[in-house]
């Protein structure tokens, strides 16, 4: 599946034309979903019919006004897809993974917190969530620290190992605002957000946290951000697929599957 060409029709949509072309790429590939709406928008949740444990994994079809949302966050919709597509010919002995669109996102996550506020977390075992995963080669997971524990976050973190991926946790990124923490603070403990970034992030978020212990003045910090290539294009109208990489696209939809594959076969019942 070329992942390219569906954040390339994706982006510069509108958010319900987003929505919209998620709805007809699943109806196409006879993948069943469901519309959750709440008082201000609506959520698209794909979840097999069964009694087993769930492990979700979650993107956001919104994007900010201006912005074309090739990055954030079509990118992380392509490689949600992707992974809807092999459960096609495919079922995970021990869990069933449902799949969330969320909605709102960008305005305070009020999709997912809608989600959690009407159904709960109590059937859920983990969430992995997607942000910009267009571009780089190594993950940076969070927010998470040192002691941050959970099945699926080490079987996350071992599979990068194994195929010599960096992934590093970081207590935030962005703008440390994103749907896991919509479960994650209902108690949800393993649950993160991954990000695709390059070297060249990684060096200014040395550089960042280095500024942090001099108590430098937030505008500083500020700029120093901005020099990050993840943050080139970050709400702003040049947020385009031209700037993706299909390689980047192919190892985040790569590494998850492996990490689902490893959560499984450790059997969570």
């Amino acid at each position: 599946m070329h992942l390219l060409k569906i954040i390339q029709e994706l982006e510069g949509g509108s958010n319900r034309e987003r929505s919209n072309y998620i709805k007809r790429f699943l109806s196409q590939h006879s993948i069943n979903y469901v519309v959750h709406q709440y008082q201000s928008g609506e959520n698209l949740l794909v979840r097999p019919d069964s009694d087993k444990p769930v492990v979700a994994l979650s993107s956001h079809f919104d994007v900010v006004p201006q912005s074309p949302g090739a990055n954030d966050n079509a990118s992380a919709i392509a490689v949600c897809l992707a992974i809807l597509y092999k459960l096609k010919t495919y079922r995970f002995a021990n869990f069933d993974l449902i799949v969330f669109f969320f909605d709102e996102e960008e305005r305070g996550l009020k999709g997912s917190k809608a989600y959690v506020n009407q159904f709960g977390i109590a059937d859920i075992q983990a969430l992995l969530n997607l942000e910009l995963v267009g571009q780089g080669d190594k993950f940076a997971l969070w927010s998470l620290n040192e002691r941050s524990t959970g099945g699926l976050l080490e079987a996350f973190e071992e599979t990068a190992r194994e195929s010599s991926i960096y992934a590093r946790r970081f207590d935030q990124i962005v703008t440390n605002s994103a749907d896991h923490l919509s479960f994650s603070k209902a108690g949800l403990n393993d649950a993160f957000t991954i990000t695709c970034v390059s070297e060249e992030d990684l060096m200014v978020a040395h550089h960042y946290y280095k500024a942090q212990e001099f108590d430098v003045d937030r505008s500083v910090l500020q700029e120093i951000m901005q020099r990050a290539p993840i943050f080139k294009h970050y709400h702003k109208p040049t947020d385009l697929s031209i700037h993706l990489s299909e390689d980047a696209l192919q190892l985040t939809a790569d590494t998850i599957w492996r990490a689902l594959l490893k959560f499984d076969s450790r059997n969570i019942n």
